[in-house]
């Protein structure tokens, strides 16, 4: 092909868009003002408030990195996704740090009389322990 040939090409850009239907292009009469009818607000039931309560400190967080069976983890999510509104749990992480909390407590109540362990804050052995 020499450079004085040009290619039988045609440009062509982005297709119309379609009008959406339904949709008003004046966002105005979303204003309250505006608004020509009101309906009462759908009543809502608060399972858990939303935040702390006022005047509690917000607890420390800090990330737990552990091996767990296969099987464990697909139920203990599965329970999560099944239960968190009904069981007022805001996030997976809520729902791991109750199940510790409840573990650390019976452990506490079997072996130390109800009282928390010392020693949370030393290094655990790393790996896994050569016999099983």
């Amino acid at each position: 092909m020499s450079p004085d040939e040009a290619p039988a090409r045609t440009i062509s850009g982005l297709a119309p868009r379609r009008p959406t239907r339904g949709v008003h292009p004046d966002a105005s009469r979303l204003l309250a003002h505006n608004r020509t009818a009101t309906t009462p607000p759908a009543p809502t039931v608060d399972l858990v408030p939303a935040a702390p309560p006022a005047g509690s400190p917000a607890k420390a967080t800090a990330q737990l990195n552990v091996s767990i069976p296969k099987d464990v983890r697909q139920r203990i999510r599965a329970a999560y996704r099944a239960t968190a509104a009904a069981e007022g749990r805001r996030s997976f992480s809520d729902l791991v740090a109750a199940v510790l909390d409840a573990e650390a407590q019976r452990l506490e109540g079997r072996y130390n009389n109800g009282e928390p362990f010392t020693g949370g804050e030393q290094a655990l052995p790393p790996g896994r322990p050569l016999e099983d």
